[in-house]
């Protein structure tokens, strides 16, 4: 399936779960659908966010405490970041791709939870030095996304650090998606908590294809 099919077909689930109950459902009935065979999750990857590599690989001091990854799908991310180091936790809403990231990770020191990003248990709340999210807000519709991204900065503890990837537009451009860019706006941190780095990349795809890369920070 191309990424083009693959794209229209996550399209088609998210619009029959609109307005049900479960707005969010789409994602478990996606991992389903990947689980039994069809190549239709199209942020599907073999390697761990290369943004998040770049992060990890800058700090000057080794990694310690605790990280947390923001639904993680698959679990690239959070092996990598177990792998160097960090106690990782990484939650996602479809348990099935909770599963799927076990059977792909079995040897991987990560505690994986199924949750919802504008419900949290308490167990995550303010816990994680540091938290990574990439891609998951931008596939959210607008009210849902503006409940979701105040609720990422609970996860943090006094002193952590949030590192945001997603699509990036001028407040000019159309929406069009899903996955719908996001605009600096949409992204200005909570009260209480900074945007320490901000930074407007590009990413080598045809058409080329922009990225925010923001790093967060919960003051001490």
């Amino acid at each position: 399936m191309s990424k083009e099919d693959s794209n229209a077909r996550y399209r088609e689930l998210q619009a029959q779960r609109e307005n049900t109950s479960e707005p969010l459902g789409w994602f478990e009935d996606l991992y389903r659908l990947h689980r039994d065979g069809e190549e239709v999750v199209p942020w599907l990857r073999e390697a761990p966010n290369p943004e998040l590599v770049a992060w990890v690989e800058s700090q000057a001091a080794p990694p310690g405490g605790e990280a947390c990854v923001i639904g993680c799908g698959l679990g690239n991310d959070a092996a990598y970041l177990a792998s160097r180091g960090w106690r990782t936790v990484a939650f996602d809403i479809a348990p099935t791709a909770l599963s799927l990231a076990r059977e792909r990770h079995p040897q991987a020191e990560v505690e994986w939870v199924a949750a919802d990003l504008t419900q949290l248990p308490a167990t995550l709340t303010g816990r994680f030095d540091f938290v990574f999210e990439a891609n998951t807000l931008q596939a959210l519709p607008a009210g849902l996304r503006a409940a979701a991204f105040p609720c990422a900065f609970q996860l943090l503890k006094t002193g952590g650090a949030l590192l945001l990837v997603a699509r990036a537009r001028d407040a000019s451009e159309p929406a069009e998606g899903p996955p719908w860019p996001l605009t600096r706006e949409e992204l200005v941190p909570p009260a209480g908590y900074l945007a320490e780095s901000v930074s407007e990349i590009q990413v080598s795809t045809q058409p080329p294809d922009r990225r925010w890369r923001i790093l967060y920070r919960r003051p001490a």
